[in-house]
């Protein structure tokens, strides 16, 4: 049997992985661990070739095999994935877990055998992120309620929490690992009682997204004194400045859109553009209600000119974009 465990999840990769291979060999007398970043397509075949402990079988268990191999051939020409897979004994378990692939490549999927297993390790999101959230505190032996369990995968996941970004690049997807380490924690400090909003509040370190909704904020109102130092902290973390210019002209578009909603709520604004985090309105309309009439729109035109001099090639460093569209902004406060 083959199995493909794909990601982006490291933790259930790890478990998908470990679970078939116990499956297939309980007592891991016939397991094998390969590292696929320094082994070959012909050492794979090997291991998978040979006789297991006590058994006609084996089970093989290869991690970062496929990202090495991505485009369906490395650098010494090796990757024949119809060899491996048709060498592969019937008695034999071949599992090729990589956290870092996505989706199975054209070369892979062409030799892969129907009966084989692809098995996507997709975080959970929304409700079922939630219900996540209260089995592990009670696994862990504490408590929490569905509503707090809500506040912390908000607080953690402010724009990803309840469904995949639009865009992959930019989807910062739960970190399943991370998480049951927040919720061991807190279901800890909170013993004998359920976990609480406070202890949320203190406890637990806001998401990264907030860094970046500071810097948007400040970018946005064209203050530069406040923007510029939270742009250099973001950068030193190691943001992709794409990402960010993506976020902020995201952002001045829902203020374009918010500005013109006829004092509606910002919630029922958000509710009705299907964001994932609605409260994300009201930080927004706060920031128009401190600025310059009709400033908004303005500021969008900027971002439009800065992104057509990025796609042309005036502005080739996306750094300096952001930069320049800092100054520019600010310039419109004169």
């Amino acid at each position: 049997m083959i199995y493909i465990i794909l990601g982006p999840d490291n933790s259930m990769v790890r478990e998908a992985a470990r679970g078939r291979a116990l499956a297939n060999d309980p007592d891991g007398q016939s397991t094998t661990t390969l590292d696929g970043n320094v082994v070959s397509i012909l050492d794979v075949l090997m291991a998978a070739a040979s006789i297991g402990f006590f058994s006609e079988g084996r089970t093989i268990v290869v991690e970062n095999l496929l990202a090495r191999h991505a485009k369906g051939a490395a650098k010494g020409g090796d990757a024949d994935w119809g060899a491996l897979f048709s060498g592969v004994p019937p008695a034999t378990t071949l599992i090729l877990a990589d956290p870092s692939v996505t989706a199975v490549s054209a070369a892979v999927k062409k030799a892969l055998p129907k009966d084989a297993e692809v098995v996507n390790c997709d975080p959970p999101r929304g409700r079922e992120l939630v219900e996540w959230i209260v089995a592990r505190a009670r696994s862990a032996g504490g408590t929490i309620d569905r509503g707090t369990a809500q506040k912390l995968a908000i607080t953690l996941y402010p724009s990803s929490w309840s469904q995949k970004g639009r865009n992959p690049a930019f989807d910062r997807a739960p970190d399943m690992d991370a998480l049951g380490n927040e919720v061991d924690k807190l279901a800890v400090a909170a013993h004998p009682d359920p976990v609480s909003d406070w202890h949320i509040q203190n406890l637990v370190a806001a998401g990264d997204n907030d860094r970046i909704f500071a810097f948007i904020d400040a970018a946005s109102s064209g203050d530069i004194r406040r923007a510029a130092p939270e742009l250099e902290r973001l950068l030193a973390a190691g943001e992709d400045p794409h990402k960010i210019f993506s976020q902020l002209c995201g952002s001045v578009e829902l203020a374009v859109v918010m500005a013109r909603a006829d004092h509606r709520a910002p919630v029922e604004v958000g509710k009705d553009l299907r964001l994932a985090n609605v409260n994300r309105m009201t930080s927004i309309a706060r920031t128009i209600h401190e600025q310059p009439r009709n400033f908004a729109p303005r500021v969008a035109r900027v971002l439009e000119e800065t992104d057509r001099k990025m796609k042309t090639g005036e502005l080739r460093d996306p750094v300096d974009a952001l930069y320049a569209a800092l100054a520019n902004i600010a310039a419109l406060r004169g």
